[in-house]
């Protein structure tokens, strides 16, 4: 197959897997210019009956018109195409350019809570898009989650509607006596094992990526209870009791006792970061690390500062930030060069973003100077007031969903001087919309 020319103009470069009668490669289309990469599933009928060819073919083109609409979400990818050649079938999607989200889920390394709660976001999100279409996934796994390289969101893959069809052919002419459960062990939800999937069989799934991020175990290591058959897993990470209560109900055995929709998740999500947020008020959220001395021209990092880097790459690239951080620094001879040496290794919008997030390194004054700054008042319009907070948060939640007002008090706990006009350019990086993060900022700074 590689090398072949699918339709006339996608040709194969990669067999990505399959087997039986599916298989999925990756092509370029040889039609447009600069020949994009793309995806390309391929169905193969395990018969020439003319009525189980027309039952595939009527099947193909359900699937293809569900690919279409849930397409429209900007975290889902496109359908390009989808044909029939030689009484085979064919779709084509758009290839997403990034890394699965297996690449950050390293084991042994643990998630921040403030990572956990924006994975959970985003991908809820969609779920709430797709389960409104009547949709179940049915194979939400690290690998079917891709961070898109251009902004750094993340994009749920492979619908496995290859599969499902698959699944409901062999049912339809008697091939198996059951439907065919579709999942991954480990992640897959015991009704969604016996080929019974729910709505909420992804949010299991989901629950359990977060768990595994959280605790750095495989799915596979974590425990049971052996009466209850409930997973076992808060005694093994440091995570708010209003989190955990969450994830827990995510993952209950049996789906009547879990949320009913990613909707239901959300808003207790936004009720638990409305308790995070009061903790914060309480305990600083990260502990502080020592300041880091830059070589050869005296420069020191305080510990705000070094705290606010860490969070900034924390958010732009998970889990690798303080490895990165820690690395970079030791070799930079001054802030410009720290900053510089740390976009070499990001992708070019996310060199972007943290360039422009971390120029309070270079346009506010080192550690070696703050003393003689700290009898400066702030003038009124950088005084933050708790209705300026609370505008913040809102304006924020409607962008973003839920993780906002985690943002708006994590940003203040961790820089208790922050002014007015750092807060919310601090926030409007959060915004992936460039115009929206424009509107955003001119709202509440006017």
């Amino acid at each position: 197959m590689l090398g072949n020319l699918l339709d006339g103009r996608y040709q194969v470069l990669q067999i990505l897997g399959g087997g039986g009668f599916g298989q999925t490669y990756i092509a370029r289309d040889t039609h447009r210019p600069g020949y994009p990469k793309c995806v390309v599933k391929h169905l193969k009928p395990v018969t020439q009956n003319v009525e189980f060819l027309e039952t595939a073919r009527r099947l193909f083109t359900s699937e293809a018109e569900i690919l279409e609409r849930l397409g429209n979400h900007d975290q889902i990818p496109r359908l390009l195409a989808y044909f029939e050649e030689k009484q085979e079938f064919f779709l084509v999607q758009e290839f997403i350019e990034g890394h699965s989200l297996l690449a950050e889920l390293l084991p042994g390394k643990s998630w921040t809570e403030e990572q956990a709660i924006q994975l959970l976001s985003q991908v809820l999100e969609i779920l709430t898009f797709i389960h409104s279409h009547n949709v179940i996934h049915r194979d939400i796994k690290p690998e079917n989650i891709i961070r898109r390289q251009i902004d750094g969101k993340l994009v749920l893959i492979d619908f496995g509607a290859v599969k499902q069809i698959q699944s409901q052919l062999l049912t339809a002419f008697g091939h198996m006596a059951t439907t065919i459960a579709i999942g991954t062990p480990g992640y897959m939800s015991t009704e969604q094992g016996r080929g019974k999937p729910r709505p909420n069989s992804d949010i299991y799934s989901l629950g359990i990526i977060c768990i595994q991020a959280l605790t750095g175990l495989h799915p596979r290591q974590l425990e049971e209870d052996p009466e209850t058959g409930e997973i076992v897993w808060q005694h093994l990470t440091n995570v708010s009791p209003g989190l955990a209560t969450v994830l827990t109900k995510m993952v209950l055995h049996h789906f009547r006792e879990r949320y009913q929709s990613a909707t239901d998740v959300l808003q207790a999500l936004q009720q638990s970061c409305s308790v995070i947020n009061a903790q914060l008020t309480q305990a600083p959220y990260l502990t502080q690390p020592s300041p880091v001395s830059l070589s050869s021209q005296n420069t020191t990092l305080s510990k705000e500062q070094y705290s606010r880097l860490e969070n900034i790459l924390l958010e732009i690239v998970g889990p690798v930030a303080r490895t990165l951080l820690r690395q970079v620094t030791a070799s930079a001879p001054n802030n410009q060069a720290l900053i510089d040496n740390l976009a070499l290794h990001l992708p070019g919008n996310q060199q972007i973003e943290l360039k422009k997030r971390a120029t309070f390194l270079i346009e506010e004054p080192t550690s070696n100077s703050t003393s003689k700054q700290q009898n400066i008042l702030p003038t009124p319009s950088q005084v933050l007031s708790e209705s300026f907070v609370r505008q913040c948060e809102r304006d924020l939640t409607d962008l973003i969903g839920p993780i906002a007002a985690f943002l708006v008090q994590k940003a203040i706990k961790t820089s208790p001087q922050i002014s007015r006009t750092e807060l919310v350019q601090t926030l409007a990086a959060h915004i992936s919309d460039p115009q929206k993060a424009q509107q955003f900022q001119q709202r509440l700074l006017a």
